[in-house]
């Protein structure tokens, strides 16, 4: 039932973003599209009726094939699931993509963050590093850090915010050594 009101809170913000809508249909005994990739923000509309009652089920209900993501969300109607009317919902975020593995032991605090955040990591080599603020869109917000200078061992990096950027949900992304990592970072 949760990710039935996150679809609703996605709509909602969709009409704040130019966002892609999209309906699923019923053909006979099946969703039409039965799959569906959507992007944060994307407005989706799927069909229900008394004869075909909609349901939200686990991934193992559904018996999908493949690799579960929190973001995927899986459907029955639950009159036909022993027909196959099923359908998946994929939602990807918009231009970045949180990456978990580029610098080891990072993490980013307070998070939320009202006026200031720290990203913390841990790396082997000596380098540099940039780092910068994007949309839940992609679009770049503001470069908090060019190319500064670190050294090996556990880096420190701390960003005063000073009320510039609008609450909401943002990506940090940090550049460091030719490698990348972005983290989802929510300004109160």
């Amino acid at each position: 039932m949760k990710k039935i009101y996150s679809i609703i809170l996605l709509s909602i913000l969709a009409i704040s973003m130019k966002a892609t809508s999209y309906t699923i249909t019923i053909s006979g005994f099946a969703y039409s599209p039965s799959t569906l990739n959507a992007l944060v923000g994307d407005v989706i509309t799927i069909s229900a009726s008394g004869s075909h009652p909609l349901a939200e089920v686990s991934q193992t209900t559904w018996n999908a094939s493949g690799t579960t993501r929190a973001t995927d969300i899986y459907y029955v109607c639950t009159a036909h699931a022993s027909f196959g009317m099923k359908g998946m919902i994929t939602v990807g975020s918009v231009g970045v993509k949180e990456e978990t593995d580029a610098i080891s032991n990072i993490s980013m605090f307070p998070n939320p963050a009202k006026n200031q955040f720290s990203v913390k990591f841990n790396s082997t080599d000596n380098g540099n590093v940039t780092a910068k603020i994007y949309s839940i869109c992609g679009q770049e917000i503001e470069s908090l850090v060019m190319n500064k200078e670190f050294n090996a061992g556990v880096t420190t990096l701390n960003f005063d915010l000073q009320n510039r950027i609008p609450a909401g949900v943002y990506f940090v992304q940090l550049n460091y050594n030719s490698r990348k990592v972005t983290r989802k970072l929510i300004i109160d």
